[in-house]
């Protein structure tokens, strides 16, 4: 069962709180028992669960140690901060824009909130935790990309689109390889999650691009600008951020879907037609 105990809560209102939702038998016992431990004044409010099996001791000592109920919040790799939005404001429905972060700051991963939890401290500890992972990272390896990538935010920049490209985690760094190359000879990256970003801040879209889609002016349409867009396109995963920084050797600058979830890639244009020709047969 889920009990409030309010804040500045008496031992004593604290008690008839537990012995009316039957989580306690016996007040007076509870109470002799909380003087007797020293805890009697120490008692937090907060939301709990508690169960059959729990016994005096385990009552006093959750409600010493402000164990308090936890909900659990999973942000998924790929997440924008649009749909992260949409997530959160379940738990938050006060919660209006994330003006103080970008795109990208945010880590996925698996939180866990109390009720009393201020917005503003899950997304602090949501952008901290990214800070953390990446930068652990970025300064142990950024010196096998540096004559491409030049700062943590290009990386991050770049791993976004590797994270919304790649379906299978063993082709995260085959992909940043083919759009490093790219990057190296000053090619477009050309992207299809980079235009869909830029149409409705999420790299997901239920139909194919059309062709006039591709053609939209917007800052993220990655077939129109040259170079990295000017924010990464979704929250990035450690996989992508880590294939970026260690990409494999090759010369590779095209890659096209099987429709088995995984891509065929290629050196040249020639090859890259005849494969897409090879999927689309099928």
């Amino acid at each position: 069962i889920t009990i409030e105990i309010p804040k500045s809560s008496s031992l004593f209102k604290i008690v008839n709180i537990l012995e009316d939702n039957k989580v306690i038998n016996n007040k007076y016992a509870f109470i002799i028992y909380s003087f007797f431990s020293g805890k009697a004044k120490s008692l937090k409010a907060g939301e709990y669960l508690f169960n059959k099996e729990n016994t005096n001791r385990d009552i006093l000592y959750k409600l010493y140690n402000n164990d308090v109920k936890l909900y659990k919040i999973v942000i998924p790799e790929c997440y924008s901060n649009k749909q992260i939005h949409s997530l959160l404001i379940k738990y938050f429905p006060s919660l209006k824009t994330f003006n103080n972060y970008e795109e990208g700051d945010f880590f996925p991963s698996t939180y866990y909130i109390s009720k009393d939890t201020k917005i503003k401290n899950i997304l602090k500890i949501m952008n901290d935790k990214a800070q953390e992972e990446y930068s652990k990272i970025y300064t142990e390896y950024k010196d096998n990309i540096s004559n491409i990538l030049k700062t943590k935010k290009e990386v991050l920049t770049l791993a976004s689109i590797v994270e919304a490209e790649a379906k299978l985690s063993v082709e995260k760094p085959k992909i940043a390889a083919v759009f490093l190359n790219r990057l190296r000879i000053g090619m477009k990256i050309q992207s299809d999650p980079t235009v869909i970003y830029g149409i409705n801040k999420t790299v997901y879209k239920e139909k194919p691009l059309t062709k006039s889609e591709l053609l939209i002016r917007h800052k993220w349409n990655t077939y129109r600008i040259s170079g990295l867009p000017p924010t990464p396109i979704c929250n990035v995963g450690i996989e992508s951020f880590y294939a970026v920084l260690n990409p494999v050797k090759s010369n590779n600058l095209y890659f096209v879907a099987d429709g088995k979830g995984g891509h065929i890639f290629s050196k040249n244009y020639e090859e890259h037609i005849r494969n897409i020709k090879k999927v689309y047969k099928k």
